[in-house]
């Protein structure tokens, strides 16, 4: 959820955004299969698969901001991005003193951050969109987690969301982020053969 790229002129993102991408997706995709496969059979393996998800949004947030080059950040994109990180600390805090009450709680906290890094990503994805292309997939993450969170949030707190319910919503982050990796790859070799017949 940060603003990795190289000059806005030439609008060329950088590889570490890819590379975050592609790593995200993967780490989601695995995220998911455990939490489908052994949620139910086991709460203390749910419990820690529930804190360590914004603790890897945090972790993946940490790396945009330290790969992004200074001159091409801005105040407004990095309070974003702290946002987030505060955001995710503080979740994991909150799921893991809601499981310790009752799962259901562990659920809304997970999913009152996912509507709120929903609305992050989307400002994020909308903030790219002006200064390079292939954001739209991020802007469909964010809107879709927005989405997601509130039903987890109330489905929650009614006993009506389980935590292997989540698994898709994990799924279906991954595959945005993938979209936005292959994009961004587009955009990169289309920039390169531009540059290299001018």
């Amino acid at each position: 959820m940060t603003n990795t790229f190289r000059n806005p002129g030439t609008q060329k993102p950088t590889s570490s955004l890819r590379t975050l991408y592609f790593s995200r997706t993967i780490i989601q995709f695995i995220w998911a299969a455990l939490v489908i496969a052994f949620a139910t059979s086991s709460p203390l393996l749910a419990v820690i698969l529930m804190v360590a998800y914004p603790l890897w949004d945090v972790a993946c947030t940490l790396f945009d901001l330290s790969s992004s080059n200074t001159s091409d950040s801005t105040a407004s994109s990095k309070t974003l991005q702290y946002c987030n990180i505060a955001l995710g600390v503080v979740t994991a805090i909150g799921i893991g003193v809601g499981a310790s009450s009752e799962m259901r709680y562990a659920v809304a906290a997970f999913g009152a951050w996912a509507f709120a890094a929903g609305l992050l990503q989307l400002a994020v994805g909308i903030y790219r969109r002006s200064l390079m292309k292939g954001q739209w997939a991020m802007i469909l993450s964010g809107v879709q987690s927005m989405i997601a969170g509130g039903a987890f949030l109330f489905g929650g707190l009614g006993g009506k969301v389980h935590v292997k319910d989540l698994g898709g919503y994990a799924v279906f982050g991954g595959v945005y982020f993938l979209i936005s990796a292959i994009l961004l790859g587009r955009k990169n070799r289309s920039l390169e053969t531009t540059a290299a017949g001018a």
